[in-house]
């Protein structure tokens, strides 16, 4: 006997042991998950800064590209009109021979056409192909097009960068999250396939903006219509509050818990949906191996599916109920629900519920 209890003691042990190795692990696991979901957030607010500079840099150099097409277009009218003052000259100077030269010279002293050489020079100078200051500009303009230019090269491969990093961690997180939505969809489903109706649960994925991801819920009710994302504009409210408990039956799996409170679930819905409801929650919470279910409520109706593995707790309580200082001066411990049923009864049988009249037509 004592040999039998070594032996337990150090399977004890032993067990004991490995429950702690498990709790270091688990422990791990969870702070590297953690550490992840940091390294990501800080990836995803990098990744929205650059984009929104990325942005400006974009719009600061489309501006200086229409700078450029401005600039470029009266560079060349500036060419085509010293191109056509250069043919002028051009046809002026082989049309005039040296008697027309010396004829237009004839009389006319050195500083006089000194004057008109000056003369046509400020007529040439007009001209704005040949104004420096327009060059000037024109190139101080390149120069910073060019940096820009260099400037959104760099930006892009930042982005590029980024995008790709980020694709690298979607990657790793996505398909787990596809999988457990995905399971939770199949026992959404199976919910609503018990009772007659369709359900089903996603993602929805906006590839611009991570933050509105959500999760999508879409459920039909009657026959002949569609799935409809559920809200408060298309549903009924009785029919929300049974998405909503379905939807809290389906995450069972995912995350165990030794026991759920779920406190007036069936208040506001219609005596169909209760029904229905109840026999589901009966149904899962009676299974082996589950979570055990605490159903608070005012009131139930009459004729509702009940298990073995259930419990009823009638709490009495109210202005008319005595309290315990009030029955133990009348030498009453508890109350005596026998007798208020018995009591029920009688007031049932004096004043039964009036049968209804039919005020139809038909």
């Amino acid at each position: 006997m004592g040999r039998e209890l070594d032996k337990a003691v150090l399977q004890q042990a032993q067990a004991a042991l490995a429950h702690k190795e498990a709790v270091a692990a688990i422990r791990s696991a969870y702070q590297a998950v953690l550490e992840a979901q940091v390294r990501y957030i800080e990836a995803q607010s990098d990744y929205e800064s650059l984009k929104g500079h990325h942005s400006e840099m974009k719009a600061q150099l489309d501006r200086c590209a229409t700078d450029i097409a401005q600039l470029t277009q009266k560079e060349q009218a500036a060419k085509a009109k010293a191109a056509r003052a250069r043919d002028a000259v051009h046809e002026i100077v082989h049309t005039w021979d040296a008697d027309d030269l010396r004829a237009a010279s004839e009389g006319k002293t050195v500083e006089a056409i000194a004057a008109d050489i000056q003369t046509q020079e400020l007529r040439l100078g007009g001209i704005e192909a040949l104004n420096p200051h327009a060059l000037q500009e024109y190139d101080r303009r390149a120069a910073e097009i060019d940096k820009l230019r260099r400037e959104k090269e760099q930006r892009e491969a930042d982005a590029s960068t980024l995008t790709r990093e980020i694709k690298e961690l979607r990657d790793k997180w996505e398909p787990g999250v596809d999988r457990l939505v995905s399971r939770i969809n199949r026992a959404f489903s199976h919910n609503f396939e018990q009772i007659n109706c369709a359900g089903e649960v996603d993602v929805h994925k906006d590839e611009d903006d991570f933050e509105r991801w959500a999760i999508e819920i879409k459920v039909r009710f009657r026959e002949g219509e569609t799935l409809q994302i559920l809200d408060q504009h298309r549903q009924s409210g009785g029919e929300r509050a049974v998405s909503t408990i379905f939807y809290l039956m389906s995450l069972q799996a995912m995350a165990q818990a030794p026991f759920r409170v779920v406190d007036e679930i069936n208040q506001g819905m219609d005596p169909r949906n209760e029904r229905m409801v109840h026999e589901r929650m009966v149904e899962i919470a009676c299974r082996e191996h589950t979570s055990q279910y605490f159903l608070i409520t005012p009131k139930l109706l009459t004729g509702l599916r009940y298990d073995e593995r259930m419990k009823v707790h009638v709490i009495a309580s109210g202005e008319h109920v005595p309290s315990y200082d009030e029955r133990k001066k009348e030498g009453v411990e508890q109350l005596d629900f026998r007798m208020c049923a018995e009591i029920q009864r009688r007031a049932a049988a004096k004043y039964p519920t009036p049968e209804p009249i039919d005020v139809g037509g038909g």
